[in-house]
Parts: structure tokens; sequence; C-alpha cells
């Protein structure tokens, strides 16, 4: 029985045949299906071990964290559709596993991503001008005798498993820095389906806290909102059509999301399609509705086609959000999806507040020798500041001699916009040395004296990262950070930084240097 991963037998017999099991098991056992995915999976991962002479980890050897030490690495980029589907795969393995999950469709779209990455594996570790064969739903044959096919295929599995060898292939003579080079260039050529799409949102809409399962969280299944809870329920029926997903914070429809194929314009999704199903919200799910802003219904609307942000094809790429609420408000792209608390807390922040606080605020403070004792020029900077953010600019850019007060500049408007209550990181300021960064810390502690619950911590070099992130812990609202430590603690998902609305590069000269 021909298989869509033989291609790998040339050199990794126990892959293609582990793909082949898997394909034998669709119909007749959907669960075994998934689980054996997942093993296949997690092999190809073992292969790239070995492939790369990479010692596996002493302590927490588990697939997860081997994917990670592959993300650190440089082979696996953050972010993108290999990294997607690893997660993806991975995920649906537990559900296999712990939870029985058996949906033939879910299967049927994770063999194909186990192909989407074989494929990425043969031309990376592989051949490099190698073109895969046409991916082939596998069908039903009624004359086939699948049990005594798997039982065998199960047996040769066994006996392949037991160790793995550093293969050697056409392009073992690539160093390591060439495949580095290599690897998103490979998986972002990838043409994933709509349906692979899906599977893939599903489960980076889990990782920010909304319960997602297209085939099972869908209104045509019954699906309803909740109280206490928060679903992204798939194919939600509008007076002009279906949205891909609807989502509700509790009984509160909150969000329209719609998912395309990668080589959509994505903005224009969120002006056309999305601003439409957001103003049609049929009459007998009026109960949802929170409010109205003008002809729409439903506040924030979300566009994306599952492909990491990437600024060359930026409009074809990443996770677009449009807040609806204000007519002046224009679609960006986010690094990440927003959770429900931050969509809570969206909707309870009340920036025209902080808006008239802002331009009220009395200057005699600043002036005060007993207060900050700036002088004019200073205070020109921190009000040229002030007048962007009200304006809604989303970058600015503030140049002044070293000494002169740029923290007080953009420290102050960051503190007028802090919501108290919150528990996410709210601002992050990213300096190039631990001092600075200490010494921002120190200033807003000082400007902030007199705001109850202000919290500011720093992550920098040289101190323990546990302390820090204990730190974290307490949630503060302001990061100052030194990028090297930033990065280790968001790679190690100690820092969560996908709520954040205001980023400062301090001495960003100085940064781009880096």
């Amino acid at each position: 029985m021909q298989s869509n991963f033989d291609f790998l037998s040339k050199y990794w017999s126990t892959l293609a045949k582990i793909g082949s099991t898997a394909e034998s098991y669709l119909y007749n056992d959907p669960n075994a299906c998934i689980y054996k995915i997942g093993m296949f999976a997690e092999r190809l991962v073992k292969e790239i071990f070995a492939f790369e002479q990479l010692q596996e980890p002493d302590f927490d050897n588990s697939h997860s964290n081997r994917i990670n030490i592959l993300k650190n690495e440089g082979l696996i980029e953050r972010g993108s559709k290999i990294d997607n589907i690893l997660f993806a795969l991975r995920k649906k393995r537990n559900n296999a596993v712990h939870n029985f999950e058996d949906s033939i469709d879910d299967a049927k779209a994770m063999l194909k991503m186990a192909y989407h990455l074989a494929e990425w594996f043969m031309q990376l570790y592989g051949d490099w001008n190698y073109t895969t064969p046409e991916y082939i739903l596998p069908k039903k044959e009624p004359d086939i005798d699948y049990e005594s096919i798997i039982q065998k295929q199960e047996e040769e599995i066994e006996k392949l498993n037991r160790q793995i060898k550093e293969v050697k292939t056409p392009v073992s003579d690539r160093t390591k820095i060439e495949r580095i080079k290599r690897t998103s260039f490979v998986s972002e050529n990838m043409d994933l389906s709509e349906a692979e799409t899906r599977l893939i949102i599903d489960n980076q809409l889990k990782k920010y806290k909304w319960e997602a399962d297209t085939v099972c969280i869908r209104y045509s299944k019954g699906s309803r909102p909740q109280k206490n809870k928060n679903l992204a329920i798939a194919e939600w029926p509008v007076k002009n059509g279906f949205a891909d997903y609807a989502l509700f914070a509790g009984l509160r429809l909150v969000g329209i999301i719609e998912v395309k194929k990668a080589d959509t314009d994505i903005p224009s999704v969120i002006d056309y399609q999305c601003k439409e199903y957001a103003s049609s919200v049929k009459d007998e799910h009026k109960e949802y509705i929170i409010d109205s802003w003008g002809q729409y219904q439903v506040p924030f609307v979300f566009a994306t086609n599952g492909r990491k942000y990437l600024k060359q094809i930026e409009t074809k790429s990443g996770i677009w959000f449009l807040d609806l609420r204000e007519r002046t408000n224009v679609s960006k792209a986010l690094s990440g999806w927003i959770s429900p608390n931050g969509i809570i807390e969206m909707l309870e922040k009340d920036t025209s507040k902080s808006d008239f606080k802002l331009n009220n605020m009395p200057v005699d403070f600043l002036r005060d020798p007993d207060g900050l004792n700036l002088r004019d020029y200073q205070i020109r900077a921190i009000q040229e500041t002030e007048n962007a953010v009200m304006k809604g600019a989303k970058t600015a850019l503030l140049s002044m001699a070293t000494g002169t007060g740029k923290t007080f500049a953009f420290g102050i408007p960051i503190l007028e916009y802090l919501n108290m209550d919150s528990k996410f990181i709210q601002a992050l300021i990213l300096c190039p040395t631990r001092e600075l960064a200490l010494q921002i810390s120190t200033e807003l502690k000082s400007l902030a004296k007199y705001i109850k619950g202000f919290r500011v911590t720093a992550l920098i070099g040289g101190q323990s990262m546990r302390l820090q992130t204990e730190r974290i812990q307490k949630n503060p609202q302001v990061v100052v950070a030194t990028p090297g430590r930033l990065i280790d603690m968001v790679g190690r998902k100690l820092v969560d930084i996908s709520q954040i609305y205001t980023l400062v590069l301090d001495e960003a000269d100085e940064m781009l240097k880096m």
C-alpha cells in the first residue's frame, strides 16, 4: 500500500513506517492515527538531534523541551509554520492519550500537517533540491486487511525505534549555520490549507486561555456561550454568512475572527469581511451584544492566516486586529492573540478619561524646586510626548541629550495610562545596559511614589533569574529590561509581554548597534 511518507524511506525508514502506519489507522481507529502522528513528530525531532549531534537534556528530556532546545539553537524559528505544526501535533497527541480524542476530520488535517513536517525535514536534512510529490488523502479501501498491515508495521516500528543513528545525506557536509539560514525559507514556503490553519489557530487560542476546537466547539454542534467560560465558537452564523470564530467572554460577544489561506491580504479581510460580520449579528443573538459602536455590535475583530508576522510580507502575515469602538482606529498587526482577561481589560479601560487627566495635569510640580525641578525644555519634551499619546500616534521619536530628562518625558504618560488592577505587563522599556535599566527603574519608582499599587521590575543579566521570576509573579505594570535577559526569560515562558501597549527603546541608537 503506497504512502505519502514513502519518500522518507531513502534515509529515515523508521519515520516512513510511522507515517504509513498513521495513515493505515485513519478510518478504522482515528485515535490511534492521531497518536501515531504525534509519535512521528517526536521521532523526527530526535532525528534532528542525531543529525546535529546534539546532546539530549539530562533534565526534562520531554518532546516539548527538545523542541524548545531546537528553537534556542535557531533550527526551528519561533512562531514559524513548523513551530506551530509541532505544537499542534503535540497537543492533539496529548488529547488523544488523555481525552481519547478520535475525530476523523482532525486526523485528516493532522496527517497533512505531518506530511508538511516531513517535507520540511527532507528539504532541510535530506536533499535541498528535492521536490516532494503532491499529498494525496488516503482512501478507505474496503478489501484491504488493515489489521494485518498495521500489526506488521507496528512490529517493524518496534524494531527500528530502539536506536537512532546519525544519517548521511547529500546535505551532511552543509554547516549548521547554513541550515539555520534555510529553515525559515523552507517553512514559510509551505502552503497550508484552511483546515490545517484552523487547527493551528485552535492551539494558538488555547495558549491564550480561550477554549477552542474547530471540530467540537462549533455552532452547528450546539455550542453556545456559557457563563464563566471563554469560548471561541467556530462557524458562528451572522446575517450574511458564518464567522470562522466568535469570541465570548462568558455571555458577552467580544470578538470575531476570520482565518484565511497564506496568500491572502489580511488587512483587507478586516476592512471588508470582519467589519461586515461585526455589523450583522442575528436578531436571535442580540442577548450577547454588550453595546453598539455606530454600525458595529462587536467591539473587536481579528484576521489571520496562521503565518508568523514578517515585515517584508507585512499584509500577508501575522494576526491583524482592529478595535471598532473608535472610528479613527486603524488595524494593526499583533505579536499574539489577546487573552480573555486582556479583552475584558480593554473593554473596561477608559482612554478618554486618561486623555482628560493627561491634558489637564498641572505642570507646577514639574517646575517646583521641591518637586521634580525640571527646566522648560524638559517640560516641553514631556508635553510633546503627551500630545503624541493623546493623538493616538503609534510611534514617536524623542531625541534629547543624555541626562536631560527623557525618562520623565516617556515615564509620565506611561503612568497616566496604567490600569492598576491589571495583572499583565502594560509597558516594556528596553535598555542597552544593566546600569541604565536600574536607573530608569529607580526613577519610575520615584515618579510613581504617590501611585498606590505601582510595581516596576528590572530584568537584567548578572542577577538571579529565580529572584527576577519571583518579582514578575507579583504582576508589575512596567518592566525595564536588557534585551538578552528578556529574550531568555520570554523563551523560557517566564515572562508574558503579549499584552503590552507601550514599548520604549531607550538609547535607541545604541540598541540598534547590538
